[in-house]
């Protein structure tokens, strides 16, 4: 509630909004007092009083203090027929219960003023708060839990960044997971999973990496060259071979698909990525462990 005059003169500290605001309340209170003089308006207390609950709830105590000090000024002068010093019994009446009316006007609207304050910093606090746990759930909701990598919901979001250039579309799983986890535990299972997310941002970063489900995982990859990327992938498969876990009986190992070219759009980018499925499936069928990639053609 109120002119925030702070954003206009750039005033940060509280006593410098303070002092404008004291200062505009001064301007306003006597222009009121002298339009009510040289207009010679009968019942000045209606423009004064309108002007005091206008600019103490607008700034509060210290500013309305101001124009309640005018309304005293004013009502002096104007009871005692504009001397301060002779009132008849009527206007001393009329001057005692302009003084108490306006000092009640002031404290309930000042009073007012007060609650509102506290009430919004409470809201903007709130707010705030409001605000960076939106940010932490967007965070938790684009990013995998266990592996630490992007999750589908943040592939999906993703899409418009890898549209109209080259783009490299790669998916892996681990070989025997299902198998592993059966013998070894989800324990050990999600203890994979996660040293294979690592494995995987250590060579493709974050921004590029994504579990897809299970033990499946996407890489899209941009401003890279085919050799580059079948360099990070063999780098990939050579480290994740070299995971130590708890049994040493477990030798993981991964394939992969692969395709890269130019999505015009996302269902493109799509087909993409379900091209790179069927080249990981053939993989598996002929014996995983491997890497199987070809270009992406349009009529495919």
């Amino acid at each position: 509630m109120g002119f925030k005059f702070y954003n206009i003169f750039n005033l940060k500290k509280k006593w410098q909004v303070d002092l404008v605001n004291i200062a505009f309340s001064l301007i306003i209170t006597v222009s009121l007092v002298c339009l009510t003089y040289f207009l010679k308006i009968p019942n000045p207390n209606l423009i004064l009083f309108t002007g005091l609950i206008v600019l103490t709830s607008l700034f509060g105590f210290i500013p309305g203090s101001v124009a309640l000090l005018g309304v005293w000024f004013y009502s002096l002068f104007f009871f005692s027929d504009y001397t301060f010093i002779k009132f008849t019994e009527q206007n001393a009446i009329k001057t005692v219960v302009s003084f108490i009316t306006s000092v009640l006007c002031y404290f309930f609207v000042g009073g007012l003023n007060l609650l509102y304050k506290r009430d919004a910093t409470k809201i903007i606090a709130a707010n705030k708060l409001l605000m960076e746990s939106n940010e932490r759930l967007e965070e938790i909701s684009s990013i995998d839990s266990l592996t630490k990598t992007k999750n589908r919901y943040s592939l999906r979001k993703d899409f418009e960044t890898y549209l109209h250039q080259e783009v490299y579309v790669m998916i892996f799983d681990i070989d025997e997971f299902k198998n592993i986890n059966d013998k070894h535990g989800h324990i050990m299972g999600d203890k994979i999973l996660m040293s294979v997310g690592e494995a995987t941002q250590k060579i493709f970063s974050i921004e590029n990496s994504y579990r897809y489900g299970g033990d499946e995982f996407v890489i899209i990859q941009k401003e890279t060259t085919l050799v580059e990327f079948k360099h990070q992938i063999k780098s990939l498969m050579n480290d994740i071979s070299k995971i130590e876990v708890a049994n040493k009986e477990i030798k993981l190992h991964i394939s992969v698909g692969f395709t890269y070219g130019i999505p015009a759009n996302h269902q493109e980018l799509r087909e993409m990525l379900q091209y790179a499925d069927i080249l990981l499936y053939e993989v598996k069928r002929g014996g995983k462990n491997n890497i199987l990639g070809h270009r992406f053609e349009e009529d495919l």
